[in-house]
């Protein structure tokens, strides 16, 4: 059983992954939800997560700082993220790969393409 972290200062974003998940059938047993990276990392300290879908542009930290951070810790470092944003620069996807996302996802998504990208991730592969 899967307890996801989602990260992302758009409630209704965090709504439909949500949703998202629930149709994917993955066995998801705890979702979490941060509006920042810095109140991510306080779900992490208070909880064990082994998926986390991280936006990119937030307020107060934002994904690839609340990635930097991660990979500071130990107990963190290996957990996948799933990156889901409007960003698709080259040069954000692969900072993001450098800082330990899986992959990307891009805003808008459907049901479909983030399921690939979840079993992809969850598979260890570069999604």
């Amino acid at each position: 059983m899967l307890n996801v972290l989602l990260i992302d200062d758009s409630m209704v974003i965090r709504k439909m992954l949500r949703r998202v998940l629930g149709e994917c059938n993955l066995g998801v047993n705890e979702i979490h939800e941060a509006g920042d990276g810095s109140a991510a990392l306080k779900v992490l300290e208070a909880n064990t997560v082994q998926l986390i879908l991280c936006d990119v542009n937030m307020p107060v930290m934002n994904g690839m700082e609340f990635l930097e951070e991660k990979q500071k810790n130990s107990a963190w470092k290996d957990i996948p993220v799933l990156m889901v944003t409007t960003e698709g620069g080259m040069e954000n996807v692969m900072k993001a790969v450098q800082l330990g996302a899986k992959g990307y996802i891009h805003k808008p998504f459907t049901t479909d393409e983030v399921k690939q990208k979840l079993l992809q991730c969850l598979g260890a592969g570069v999604a």
